[in-house]
């Protein structure tokens, strides 16, 4: 991660190190920033959260390193967008919710990337010969939520498009919102111009953290903006219950 002069700043490592995508020297320089930087270590601890709130059972294959570079760059470069001018601690807070939620972007693209791969492994399984002509997955776009109360300053999420050559997926991504109970869900609703469409519900857990992953069929999904509500169950085709997060 480069900054304006062109160095690399130890505390911006922090995705990098725990999704290990950063080198063996800079793995071994930010070991030895992180026991005398408490920021660093208060981002790690919340990184390592999301992590272990992703269902263990579920079987995992590393995704390209090329793919985590998109949504690493994708969310950062969205959020440095709204970087108070004044003061690291504030720039760091944004940069840290970029951070979250392009982590578990990663894990959420990879295990599209990973689906694709298992079904055409399952339908006509390939030879060692042609592994290498299995697509990569591809970030088509990605655009960062804000929560609609501005006092939420821990919650964070992010909506993208994952095509790996041979399907398409909608996934959005929410981090510190508040938990369903009930038949509560959350739902997410596309814009565009003044049309409104629902494209799915999730529940959020008691860690605050929820995911929706949903199959595009058609070839392009269009839309101007995303809006999240909470229902009271998962079936309105209107929404009925207050925003919770917006495109920004």
């Amino acid at each position: 991660m480069m900054r304006d002069n062109g160095k690399t700043h130890v505390c911006d490592m922090c995705l990098e190190y725990i999704s290990g995508v950063c080198s063996d020297e800079d793995k071994r320089t930010f070991e030895r920033h992180l026991p005398d930087c408490a920021d660093c270590r208060a981002e790690i601890d919340e990184l390592r959260l999301v992590w272990e709130a992703i269902p263990a059972g579920m079987e995992r294959i590393e995704p390209p390193k090329d793919l985590k570079k998109q949504v690493m760059d994708a969310a950062l470069a969205a959020d440095r967008k709204r970087l108070p001018a004044s003061g690291r601690p504030a720039a760091k807070r944004w940069i840290t919710g970029a951070a979250i939620a392009a982590a578990v972007l990663i894990f959420a693209a990879g295990s599209v990337w990973n689906y694709g791969l298992y079904r055409e492994r399952t339908a006509s399984p390939l030879p060692v010969e042609q592994a290498l002509d299995i697509p990569a997955a591809q970030i088509e776009r990605l655009i960062s939520l804000k929560p609609a109360n501005q006092e939420s300053d821990r919650a964070y999420g992010v909506a993208c498009i994952v095509n790996n050559g041979q399907s398409k997926q909608f996934i959005v991504y929410v981090f510190g919102a508040e938990a369903t109970v009930e038949s509560q869900a959350y739902q997410v609703w596309l814009l565009e111009g003044d049309t409104r469409r629902s494209a799915g519900t999730f529940r959020v857990n008691e860690q605050g953290i929820g995911v929706l992953a949903m199959p595009i069929a058609t070839g392009n999904l269009t839309f101007d903006s995303v809006g999240i509500t909470l229902e009271p169950d998962d079936r309105g085709d209107q929404p009925r219950g207050d925003k919770k997060f917006g495109s920004v």
